[in-house]
């Protein structure tokens, strides 16, 4: 399997899966009903098991049996951290200023989790600031 190409898989389904959680929240703020089209209900868990599979992949193909360091896993921690934070954002937060401020943090999450991954370095973007 070819590294650049499973790393590159990662990254678009990466960008695909904030995408659709920008989009989804919006939906939620607005109040719209709930989708009944099986695209929508299918792609996000899809995209994400994506991205799950080609994470593995890329630690295996990267670093075999060695782990990479404390980076990644402070990188996946904080990708568990995300992730409750888009079940609370979409699914159980009863208000509107709930989902809002859980929508928020999510994306907000997942950009500090994107500099841990580019920085290589637990404390992202606050390790240059």
């Amino acid at each position: 399997m070819n590294f650049y190409l499973v790393k590159y898989l990662h990254l678009v389904t990466v960008a695909a899966s904030f995408a659709l959680f920008f989009i989804r929240g919006i939906w939620v703020l607005r109040a719209y009903p709930r989708p009944e089209e099986q695209w929508v209900r299918v792609l996000p868990h899809a995209i994400d098991t994506l991205v799950l599979v080609s994470g593995a992949a890329l630690i295996g193909l990267a670093w075999g049996n060695q782990w990479p360091g404390e980076w990644l896993t402070w990188k996946l921690a904080f990708v568990v951290l995300y992730a409750m934070l888009v079940v609370i954002g979409l699914h159980l937060a009863k208000r509107r200023w709930q989902k809002a401020l859980a929508w928020v943090a999510g994306m907000l999450m997942f950009l500090f989790v994107a500099t841990i991954a580019v920085l290589h370095h637990k404390l992202g973007i606050l390790s240059i600031l």
